[in-house]
């Protein structure tokens, strides 16, 4: 991203632009356009490109305008559907705003990062709004074992959690059997994709989930040069590779796959796709005269009209493989150096290329820390005995290294309200049989553990919502900004000096019961970073300067 210099004093910008209450009456115009994309192009097997090139019409309500597209299943309908985690919206890779040539913003593995971000909404909004816009499955119900209440029978567990989408169940806490054969759950229909464009749902993404710029402010195109928004597709199944051998892509198979301990998930579709072209939906909002002359001013004057935001970066590290069970630590150098760092966020996998190619299928006590087939690669999966700590400014944030996963998610918490994912899906108690028992992964009748029916052969069909849903949203939070209402407000961060920003990682390596790389845990562990930091703006008639000052 090219950076210049501010060498005069910019104009703030009115308080129409801000993305924030007015405390005075403005008469307004409202203007709805659906924007269609000067160019586009996408194929399943690599992925593609859409560019859209806004009106210089009126000022742009950019938090609410809204990305929409859909796709079609080349291989049939009802047969493959979005992950779980983010839906549709993970098959945005990056997103780019420009005007007049330079970048404004840009945001790589935005759908991580949205991720991340729709984590800290409340429960009901995930899955009363997002599953609804994204089409992902956050919804989770409470399973209670009537029979063995009735018959205060001991056991490990009264109720289970599960996922509806992962686990159908029915009355009497047992696992739904139809008919005595091998339970098959899958993904309701509505949120399958078909093989026609007139069946097949769509998706509507928010560019404020995309962009924090867009969540932040209001863009006034009325008075700024040619903007434009670069979208970057994922690529979704490649008809050439086989189903199991596919492992960055957002789609999933519809039926929910089983899989043994250690042992590949039986997937069967590649998940190949056609994509529909993509539209905007816009909203503008037209001022009267008075407010129009306060932005043509301000745009216009000496040092052009400041507006600030936060930029996110996003960089990995790894932490290596080990040869032999024990600790393994690594220092990662982040930089932002002489920049203002507003939050920082860490997720965490093992790698599946390369030396962790060998612990693909691997899991922990029945849950899937390697390879998730209802998440894909939109998590952040707890590893075994982990701690953090990081140096600012060339001293350390914490005392002591964070071990404490309930600490660590109280930091995470302090970046947004609240992180609304269930504690298991945080914290598995270094994968705790009896604690990950909290997640649907059996069936009883009369208080007992049913090990006959299913017969030991289907036990692999139950229970998906315990084997991918722990420990799968463990993310890594830092909160660096002095007051979260203030937002990119000038100084709510941390200034850093000439030092960088260094994160300190340190997880247990955990060998196989027996030997041998089924079941162990020695693998390479990806770590990707989120680090938000404030920018600032400068807009002119003739394009925008983008500075850290």
């Amino acid at each position: 991203m090219s950076e210049q210099l501010i060498t005069a004093t910019p104009v703030n910008a009115p308080d129409i632009l801000m993305n924030q209450p007015l405390t005075r009456q403005v008469d307004v115009t409202l203007e709805t356009k659906i924007l269609e994309p000067v160019s586009h192009n996408y194929t399943s097997a690599t992925g593609g490109r859409t560019v859209f090139v806004l009106p210089a019409s009126g000022v742009l309500d950019a938090p609410n305008a809204v990305l929409r597209f859909a796709l079609t299943a080349a291989e049939g309908d009802n047969i493959i559907a979005p992950n779980f985690s983010t839906g549709l919206a993970g098959c945005v890779d990056r997103v780019t705003l420009r005007c007049g040539g330079n970048i404004m913003s840009q945001t790589t593995r935005a759908a991580h990062y949205m991720n991340i971000k729709q984590n800290f909404l409340p429960h009901a909004v995930k899955e009363g709004v997002y599953d609804a816009r994204h089409l992902s499955s956050h919804s989770l119900m409470n399973r209670v074992g009537n029979a063995k209440i009735a018959t205060s029978a001991a056991s490990l567990a009264f109720q289970q959690l599960y996922n509806p989408e992962a686990d159908q169940v029915n009355e009497w806490g047992r696992t739904y059997v139809p008919n005595g054969a091998p339970p098959v759950h899958r993904v309701q229909r509505s949120k399958c994709l078909q093989a026609t464009a007139a069946n097949t749902p769509e998706a509507v993404i928010r560019l404020g989930d995309l962009f924090e710029f867009c969540n932040e402010n209001k863009l006034p195109l009325l008075a700024m040069a040619q903007v434009e928004i670069e979208i970057e597709w994922l690529a979704c199944g490649d008809p050439n590779v086989v189903a199991v051998n596919q492992l960055n892509s957002p789609l999933i198979d519809a039926v929910i796959p089983a899989a043994a301990n250690n042992a590949a998930p039986a997937v069967v579709n590649r998940g190949n796709v056609v994509m529909n072209t993509p539209t905007l939906l816009l909203d503008y909002i037209h001022y009267d005269e008075v407010e129009r002359e306060k932005i043509f001013n301000a745009v216009n004057s000496p040092g052009g009209m400041r507006l600030n935001f936060t930029e996110v970066l996003h960089t990995r590290g790894i932490n290596p493989a080990s040869a032999a069970e024990g600790q393994v630590s690594s220092n990662h150098i982040l930089g932002m150096a002489m920049k203002e760092v507003k939050k920082l966020y860490v997720q965490k996998n093992y790698s599946q290329v390369g030396n962790g190619a060998g612990e693909i299928n691997n899991d922990f006590n029945g849950i899937k820390t390697h390879r998730n087939e209802l998440y894909k690669q939109y998590k952040s999966q707890q590893i075994p005995s982990e701690s953090y700590n990081l140096l600012v400014n060339n001293e350390r944030l914490y005392d002591k290294d964070v071990e404490n996963p309930m600490v660590a998610q109280d930091y995470l918490s302090q970046c947004g309200k609240n992180w609304t994912q269930p504690n298991i899906a945080y914290d598995t108690g270094n994968y705790n049989v009896s604690k990950n028992r909290i997640m649907l992964d059996s069936s009883f009748t009369n208080g007992a553990l049913v090990t006959d029916f299913p017969s030991a052969a289907n036990q692999a069909n139950i229970g998906a919502s315990k084997r991918y849903l722990c420990g799968s949203q463990n993310y890594i939070g830092v909160n660096f900004d002095k007051y979260n209402m203030l937002g990119s407000a000038v100084g709510n961060g941390v200034r850093l000096g000439s030092s960088p920003l260094e994160f300190n990682y340190n997880r247990l390596a955990v060998a196989a019961a027996g030997g041998g790389a089924v079941g162990a845990h020695l693998g390479p562990v990806e770590l990707d970073f989120y680090v938000c930091y404030r920018r600032s703006m400068i807009i002119r008639s003739l394009g925008v300067d983008v500075s850290d000052a």
